[in-house]
């Protein structure tokens, strides 16, 4: 091989070693930079709220029962307390309230990601807990799920606060009508969240590990056809959104995944 094919041949391997990189970089750092940019948008959105009745905190990482959990927003108000999951999905958003899992379907592809309602009762019971650690326990909780504005969602809701980014701020006033919590009271929890937040570069690089092994394990169960949720047996089973595995401890259990 001459000095002019080899430098050829080796620019053909570092090419596609920039390519796999490249993709590999994409894969990985999208969906965060995609998050960050939800999550400063509601801040901006959540700016407008007045100041005197609602105390927006940002990304509070406390401590849970799993390690740590993070929460996008924590509005601290004479009305309670409101927990907010950002979301940055477009397209259509399939699945039901209680689902495991929910798809997000744009332009012919199809993306299963965490049932965020189940995501933010994880958020809800470790504030529960930290209040309850504090003797603030009677104080309610309002978790909401918040999508951007060219979301579709369709999924019908019961129970669960879920709504687009431009109509955050009246589903928040629409939930506060009577005030339970004084403004001395509303300053405490403020200052609460503000000393219980651990949020650092090492404590995120451990969440991020955190979830990283937890859905391995999931992967695995589900592998095993064992359901990871609460052990009992994955049974494949037909659905409106076509096969899924559900477990066989329905209704006790709600586990479920898309096929």
């Amino acid at each position: 091989m001459n000095a002019e094919a080899y430098l050829k041949y080796n620019w053909i391997w570092i090419l596609i070693a920039i390519y796999v990189v490249l993709k590999l970089t994409k894969k990985l750092w999208l969906p965060l930079i995609k998050g960050s940019l939800g999550e400063a948008t509601v801040s901006g959105i959540l700016g407008f709220l007045d100041k005197d009745n609602y105390k927006v905190i940002h990304n509070v990482m406390i401590p849970s029962e799993s390690g740590t959990t993070q929460v996008d927003h924590v509005i601290v108000s004479c009305f309670g307390i409101f927990v907010i999951e950002v979301k940055n999905y477009k397209g259509w958003i399939l699945g039901s309230e209680n689902g495991a899992k929910w798809t997000q379907s744009i332009y012919g592809h199809k993306n299963q990601f965490m049932n965020p309602i189940h995501q933010n009762f994880g958020h809800v019971k470790a504030i529960e807990a930290l209040l309850e650690e504090n003797g603030l326990s009677d104080i309610p909780i309002i978790p909401i799920v918040t999508f951007p504005g060219d979301a579709t969602i369709k999924i019908d809701f019961k129970k669960s606060i879920v709504v687009k980014w431009g109509d955050l701020n009246n589903a928040i006033k629409e939930h506060s009508e009577n005030a339970v919590v004084s403004k001395d009271q509303m300053n405490r929890l403020a200052d609460l969240f503000q000393k219980a937040n651990i949020d650092s570069k090492e404590n995120r690089e451990s969440h991020v590990k955190s979830i990283h092994e937890k859905t391995k394990a999931e992967k695995r169960s589900i592998e095993e056809g064992i359901c990871p949720k609460c052990g009992g047996n994955l049974i494949k089973k037909n659905g409106k959104y076509g096969d899924f595995y559900g477990c066989s401890n329905y209704p006790k259990c709600r586990y479920t995944k898309k096929i």
